[in-house]
């Protein structure tokens, strides 16, 4: 076959086998898998950049997976064991983690406002200059956590353990934290405005004197570190003025 005939095929064939170029620069490939991959053995995989949004991955095994800058937004990780995950910067808006165990996983600067982490396990995680706005969290196991400069404000603590968590510069104004364990936390710099600490255990934190609790209240039975006096919260006075 002359040559002439040959060069149109092997440059339309060259042009299916690399990757697009848009004004001679190569466009970005974003691997993905946004369907059903609940119960999946993914432990270790590298999945970095990948978009999952709106995926299930319910009860998969994602110990030690690269997951750096996923796209997760409202996708299902409920009940996954995501153990040493790497999570760095990654958009998880929405996203679901109850009973997951994420225990030394890294969630350096994730976006997880409004994302579900009822009854996870994230004991030892890297969780600093994370944004989890209104995320709940309630019953979790935050204990031993590098917290720093992250903003959980408005976020659901309720029943969450915090002990010996380092929460320097952690931002949880307005937080529903009823009935959480601070023992060893340090909340140095740590803004607490207009946080509830009903029937809370804050005896054991230190640098107290060096965090802000404008506006915050407790009840007859929140226990304080020497020092520290929260007023009663309204509806605790209210409550026990009916009760009189």
């Amino acid at each position: 076959m002359p040559f002439r005939l040959i060069l149109p095929a092997v440059i339309a064939l060259l042009g299916a086998a690399f990757p697009a170029v848009a004004q001679g620069k190569p466009v970005a490939w974003q691997p993905g898998y946004v369907g059903s991959c609940g119960g999946c053995n993914l432990a270790g995989r590298n999945m970095s950049g990948w978009t999952l949004s709106g995926a299930n991955y319910r009860e998969a095994n994602l110990e030690f997976a690269f997951m750096r800058g996923i796209q997760a937004t409202s996708t299902n990780f409920e009940g996954a064991n995501a153990s040493g995950v790497d999570l760095r910067t990654a958009l998880l808006t929405a996203a679901r983690f109850s009973d997951a165990i994420l225990t030394n996983a890294r969630l350096m600067g994730v976006q997880a406002s409004g994302a579900e982490f009822r009854k996870s396990i994230l004991r030892g995680a890297n969780m600093q200059g994370a944004l989890m706005v209104g995320a709940n969290f309630s019953d979790a196991d935050l204990g031993e956590t590098q917290l720093d400069e992250a903003d959980l404000s408005g976020a659901n603590l309720s029943g969450v353990k915090f002990d010996k968590a380092v929460m320097k510069a952690t931002i949880l104004n307005g937080a529903n934290m009823t009935g959480v364990v601070m023992t060893g936390a340090d909340v140095a710099g740590a803004s607490f405005r207009d946080v509830r600490f009903i029937g809370a255990d804050l005896s054991g934190m230190s640098h107290h004197d060096l965090a802000n609790f404008d506006g915050a209240c407790s009840s007859i039975d929140t226990l304080m570190p020497p020092g520290l006096l929260l007023p009663l919260c309204g509806d605790v006075i209210m409550a026990s003025a009916t009760a009189q």
